[in-house]
């Protein structure tokens, strides 16, 4: 890495940029259409700290709505902001890291 990637990478944003950045970032990733392996979001859970419980349980939540949608029990289609939880899920993941981090700094 050289010095300015450095000195880039340790600037500090206030929470409220970066938040802002994070949204931004979790907006183009979901425009791309990425989908994500249900072992990465567990590692991102882990890294933000959600519990192995937690995450499972959210898992069974989610599939469980899945299969009611197909068997016709859910509403038709997601409309509005619900269709982007998957980026607000990342999105979630990143801000706990990034709290952690702030309230936690590495020595």
């Amino acid at each position: 890495m050289t010095e300015p990637d450095q000195a880039r990478d340790a600037e500090r944003l206030p929470e409220e940029a970066a938040r802002r950045l994070l949204a931004r970032a979790s907006e183009l990733e979901a425009a791309r259409g990425t989908e994500l392996s249900i072992a990465e979001l567990r590692e991102a859970a882990r890294e933000a700290g959600i519990t192995p419980r937690a995450f499972e349980q959210a898992l069974a939540e989610l599939r469980a709505r899945d299969i009611a949608a197909v068997a016709g029990l859910a509403s038709p289609k997601r409309r509005g902001l619900a269709r982007f939880w998957p980026a607000a899920l990342i999105l979630g993941a990143l801000l706990s890291i990034l709290v952690l981090r702030m309230l936690f700094p590495a020595t």
